[in-house]
């Protein structure tokens, strides 16, 4: 892993946020604006956001999927990411790694503490937290905690032939950590069995529990298709993901070809269920470029699921070039009816003055309407 050049910094926060523009790009037609209001109130909670700028070394990162580990500690899962390796705590002055992963202590992100932890080669430059294969580099999906097994989700990725600064996906693939309660860089990642998918769905892009079973989303081509299967939690808890049973309008059914239940969703997204409300919530980005944060709502894991409501429109989609992306919702998380992150950035070039501002995940405090 060579250190970012100033120029590659320069260009953009991510190189892979191209990857999101690229996918977002046929989200053109279902523009942010016009959309109905969810029954919310949201605002930035800027006494939470320090929680992610108090390392002195990772210096932003994209993704930022939570996994509730119990004990009032998260996981968090980050995507490409900046690790600095000279005291200016500069991209241009960073090593550039494809996911990392923090530990929160404490529910509450305004007064939490946070380790990230950065694995490191035999020569002392950071790394990927799970490596690179060959050509093919991850980014992380969500994740689950079930007992003593800890399940993480990651996208495969790899530049298309002839095209090596470009993205394209390549499937996805699981991990199991047996001992999630031991310090990270000690955590073995053991393979999963995984499915035949005949059907080209990249499963966890969202992973909920609700008692024995184990619902895992996914997703599938542009616009983004989300489709949903059924998994037996103590499978899942053994790293057995080969046998998935697909939603089918009617029906789970283990084989069958998965039907969608949503057409137009975005390619990162969360979904829980609010107990509040009693109902299963799904946050997402909506829109390209300058974007708005949106909430579906459904009576179970599979739907019927409703239209997009704008939930809050980040203030900085109203800035030239803006791409904000990656909102999702983090139902482990305390201080409001629900705690929602989403990671500004731009197309434009970005100076060494907006880093602090820009590529770091920003948190939004949602409250119910009465």
């Amino acid at each position: 892993m060579q250190p970012v050049s100033g120029d590659f910094g320069a260009r953009r926060v991510f190189p892979g946020a191209m990857r999101r523009a690229v996918s977002w790009i046929l989200l053109l037609g279902f523009a942010a604006c016009g959309l109905p209001e969810a029954p919310v109130d949201a605002s930035l909670w800027p006494e939470a956001d320090p929680l992610f700028h108090a390392d002195p070394d990772w210096i932003g990162g994209d993704g930022a999927y939570s996994v509730d580990l119990g004990l009032s500690r998260l996981l968090w899962l980050f995507g490409d990411s900046f690790i600095a390796h000279t005291p200016a705590r500069v991209r241009s002055e960073a090593w550039f790694v494809r996911n990392s992963l923090a530990l929160q202590t404490g529910l509450d992100p305004s007064v939490a503490s946070m380790r990230f932890v950065v694995p490191v080669d035999g020569q002392g430059v950071a790394r990927s937290f799970l490596p690179e294969q060959g050509a093919q580099w991850f980014w992380p999906s969500h994740g689950i905690r079930l007992g003593d097994a800890l399940v993480l989700f990651y996208e495969r990725v790899q530049s298309p032939p002839g095209d090596p600064t470009g993205f394209e996906s390549a499937g996805w693939t699981a991990r199991l950590v047996t001992a999630p309660d031991d310090d990270p860089l000690q955590w073995v990642l053991q393979p999963v069995q995984e499915p035949a998918n005949g059907w080209g769905v990249q499963l966890g892009g969202a992973v909920v529990s609700e008692g024995e079973v184990v619902f895992v989303y996914g997703i599938r081509g542009n616009p983004h298709q989300i489709f949903v299967a059924q998994l037996q939690a103590s499978d899942v808890a053994a790293g057995d993901l080969s046998r998935p049973a697909w939603w089918q309008g009617q029906r789970y059914e283990v084989g069958a070809e998965p039907v969608t239940i949503i057409a137009d969703g975005a390619p990162e997204f969360s979904v829980h269920h609010d107990a509040q409300r009693n109902a299963w919530v799904m946050i997402e980005s909506h829109g390209y470029g300058d974007s708005t944060i949106v909430l579906r709502t459904a009576p179970a894991p599979e739907g019927p699921w409703t239209g997009p409501e704008e939930v809050f429109h980040p203030p900085e989609s109203d800035a030239p070039e803006a791409f904000v992306y990656a909102a999702k919702g983090h139902p482990g998380l305390s201080g409001a009816d629900m705690v929602v992150t989403y990671v500004p950035s731009s197309f434009d070039p970005v100076p060494p003055a907006d880093e602090a501002r820009l590529g770091y995940p920003r948190f939004v405090r949602v409250s119910w309407k009465p």
